[in-house]
Order: structure tokens, then C-alpha cells, then sequence
């Protein structure tokens, strides 16, 4: 019996180092990231509304503060249709990110944490890829422009292992710069790889 609680005691005290040093290696200063996210735009419970697509999709890099804050310096491409005469019209967004974002809430363990983010945002748009004439012989009106404005992100991070990050966000954009509006929502799921 006392061999038993010695081997106990002796497995609880290994998991026990093997726990801090799992908690040791999140949010290190200097780490950087990857990370890779895709969603709805607007119409949140599917890609597609009415054969319409709006959705996007983003890669970004991260790197870590010695507070557990982070940058994020992305690209992001964000696409709307918009039906005309049975035509989807798209309006398509390309833009650059800079981001910064701190820690709200996490657990002790810092297996899940939420942040929030504030990102100046800039880029360009094109509506109907340049096309101004229709095939029924109509215009767009809404010309191709450079785009700027900023962005607040709502982020749920769960660590899936010390280097496995899944995402899920959610993000109001306010760009300015269009004429086809200037605020849109993206929802989307991630995953970021901590590669350093």
C-alpha cells in the first residue's frame, strides 16, 4: 500500500511540473504566430445568402509583449455580392491591418482567453472588378477607391496544445473611402501556430 501512494504522489508531482511548464510556454515575450482565419460578412450562419457571397478571409502574423499583449500585422481580403438582374455584382475589399490587442479575461491556466482588439485598416476596393457597363447596358455607379478606417476586434483564444491556438472572432469594420458601406461585421473561426 505505501508503494502505491509513494507512485501517486510521485505521478501527481510530474503532471504537476509538466502543467506549469505548459502554463510557462503561453504568451511569451518575443513569440510570433501565424495565423489563418475565414467567415461570414453580415450574414453570419452560412457564406452564402440568396446566391449572394459574403465572406472573408485573412492571414496575419502575431508577435507577443512582454505584458501578454500582442501585434497583428495582417491581410485581409472581404468580398460582398450584390444581386442586379439575376447578376451577382461583387465588391471586393484587399486590405492591410495593424492591430494591437490585450488580454480581458482568461483562466489560470490561460487555456482560454479573451481579447479585445483595436486595428487601423487600409487597402483598396473594387466594385464589379472595374466593369462599369453591365450586360443590360446599365452602370455602376460605385467606382474602384483606395479604402481607410479602423477596426475592433472581439477574440476567443483557446490553446488546443502550447502551440495550436483555435480562434474565434468577431470584427466591425468601419472603412471609409466607399461609396458601397462603411461598416461590416465578419464572424470567423481560425487557427494560429506559434512558430517560434
Amino acid at each position: 500500500m505505501d508503494m502505491q501512494r509513494i507512485l501517486f504522489l510521485l505521478t501527481v508531482a510530474v503532471l504537476s511540473l509538466f502543467a506549469s511548464e505548459a502554463y510557462a510556454q503561453r504568451d511569451l515575450p518575443g513569440q510570433t504566430g501565424i495565423q489563418f482565419t475565414s467567415g461570414g460578412v453580415n450574414h453570419f450562419l452560412s457564406w452564402k445568402s440568396g446566391g449572394e457571397r459574403h465572406y472573408f478571409t485573412s492571414l496575419a502574423f502575431t508577435h507577443t509583449n512582454r505584458n501578454r499583449t500582442y501585434w497583428l500585422y495582417g491581410l485581409d481580403y472581404q468580398i460582398k455580392e450584390y444581386t442586379y438582374e439575376n447578376k451577382a455584382i461583387s465588391k471586393a475589399q484587399f486590405t492591410g491591418e495593424l492591430g494591437y490587442f490585450i488580454p480581458v479575461l482568461s483562466d489560470k491556466g490561460r487555456n482560454v482567453c479573451f481579447r479585445i482588439g483595436l486595428s487601423a485598416l487600409g487597402g483598396f476596393e473594387t466594385v464589379n472588378w472595374g466593369t462599369s457597363l453591365l450586360p443590360d447596358g446599365a452602370a455602376v455607379t460605385n467606382k474602384d477607391s483606395f479604402i481607410y478606417g479602423g477596426g475592433l476586434t472581439a477574440a476567443f483564444n483557446v490553446y488546443l496544445t502550447d502551440r495550436i491556438i483555435f480562434l474565434l472572432q468577431v470584427k466591425e469594420r468601419a472603412l471609409f473611402g466607399t461609396d458601397a458601406g462603411n461598416f461590416h461585421t465578419q464572424i470567423g473561426l481560425g487557427v494560429r501556430f506559434i512558430i517560434n
